[in-house]
């Protein structure tokens, strides 16, 4: 290390001195977490048999990581080769380099044997599954070398709310804290927040980006809060499809509990992924108030699964909705899976097809008549609240399109319950609207 004429500053230290299996590094922008990542990679370049992986979601980001590597390693004689592009060492060390543009890139490194990963921006890998996929292939036959992979970050979409959850990082972090759990699996995870005051030689280099940064606070305060802050609260509310309707609903106290009532039908919307997250939205109607009572999210599990567990509800059901894909008939069978639930005695009608953009405006103008269960409903309105547009990071802009990510299948399934001309059977028997916070009314 010596050798690379290089320091580093404390939350570097820390993070190349813990003792871990993975480690999160990261919150805020410009915490120093890619010179933390280069150094940590640095470490057993000696060993001829040594094997790095380095990996961004994007191909084109590798190669601003590509040019401060080729910087940070010459003194150690590290020299850039090949494409995609590698670091060799003198003595035969080796870091590789690789991306996530597909979903068959998290399954390309199963089976081969990679003792150091490192994860530049995390955040950008939607799903946990596909992290484990890609960890999968991190182990060692050498005793000299242990496992372990080093992740970056920023607190932001689309993979916080599984990063949070794994390494149980609060919303507001205490940055002079290190934090610590053990997996189920036995692994030693450590999160070391870190912003851009722990990194005080950009912050002298470059003042104009803690301007940059600050700007945001005018524009879109949230997102100023996750990069400046490195708070992990989420999207703000310019890239949020339905912020704005989700905060009116809690102030107008309709997310609260909305217990099943068995006097009246539960009818369901769902998203049918394949090979992807399945979900379920149950709803029932009394008068004007649509009470989204429930939600189910799971994967890898097939149509008939999914029937089986909505039957074991034990509710009294109506109709049932599914999106026109339903009727596509799958290769392997020769039927479709509407056929398929319909043998499984669940008759679903086909909600309209419509452009994404007309709905979710029939979600926004009909999400005032929605009352939702806090609990059950729990992950259904993380899933609303982080579902956003699509950020162009060259352009420092919003897209007008949504990001599709693990967030998408809950607000696909509201879509299809918007834009559902639904004519309950039994709402013109309804003529008293229970009190669900807002006071019992009559129509």
């Amino acid at each position: 290390m010596n050798r690379m004429n290089w320091r580093p500053q404390p939350k570097q230290e820390i993070a190349l001195s813990a003792d871990f299996d993975e480690l999160l590094y990261g919150g805020g922008r410009g915490g120093g977490k890619t010179e933390g990542l280069l150094a940590w990679l640095a470490y057993d370049t000696e060993y001829p048999f040594y094997k790095a992986l380095v990996i961004r979601k994007n191909a084109d980001d590798l190669r601003d990581w590509i040019d401060r590597a080729r910087s940070f390693y010459r003194p150690l004689g590290g020299e850039i080769v090949g494409h995609p592009w590698e670091v060799r060492f003198p003595k035969g060390g080796k870091i590789w380099t690789g991306h996530l543009n597909d979903e068959n890139a998290y399954m390309k490194y199963q089976g081969q044997e990679i003792p150091k990963i490192g994860i530049e921006e995390l955040s950008q890998i939607p799903k946990e599954k596909h992290y484990l996929q890609l960890i999968g292939s991190c182990r060692s036959s050498h005793s000299e070398i242990r496992p372990q992979i080093f992740n970056t970050t920023n607190a932001d979409e689309p993979g916080i709310e599984w990063i949070k959850e794994r390494w149980e990082i609060p919303e507001i972090p205490d940055f002079n804290r290190i934090y610590t759990k053990i997996s189920p699996e036995g692994k030693k995870l450590v999160f070391i927040p870190a912003k851009l005051e722990d990194n005080l030689i950009l912050m002298k280099a470059d003042p104009n980006y803690t301007k940059y940064l600050d700007e945001l606070k005018i524009t879109d305060y949230e997102l100023w809060e996750a990069w400046r802050l490195g708070n992990w609260k989420g999207f703000g509310t310019e890239g949020s499809y339905y912020r704005q309707q989700l905060e009116q609903a809690e102030k107008d106290n309709r997310i609260t509990d909305v217990p099943y009532d068995d006097s009246l039908e539960v009818h369901t919307w769902c998203d049918l992924g394949i090979g992807d997250s399945f979900c379920i939205l149950y709803f029932q109607i009394s008068g004007l108030q649509w009470r989204w009572i429930d939600y189910d999210e799971f994967e890898g599990e097939s149509l008939v699964s999914a029937i089986e567990r909505m039957k074991a509800k034990k509710y009294r059901y109506g109709d049932h909705y599914a999106p026109h894909d339903i009727q596509v008939r799958e290769l392997g069978s020769g039927k479709s899976r509407l056929e398929i639930a319909q043998q499984n005695g669940v008759n679903y009608l086909i909600a309209p097809q419509l452009t994404v953009d007309d709905g979710i405006n029939a979600v926004r103008t009909r999400f005032s008549t929605i009352w939702i269960d806090r609990t059950k409903c729990d992950l259904g309105l993380k899933r609303l609240r982080r579902y956003h547009k699509e950020f162009d990071d060259k352009r420092g802009v919003w897209k007008n399109t949504p990001i599709h990510d693990i967030n998408s299948h809950c607000a696909d399934g509201m879509r299809y319950w918007a834009v559902t001309n639904f004519q309950s059977r039994q709402e013109h028997l309804t003529s008293y609207i229970p009190d669900l916070g807002t006071g019992g009314r009559t129509r």
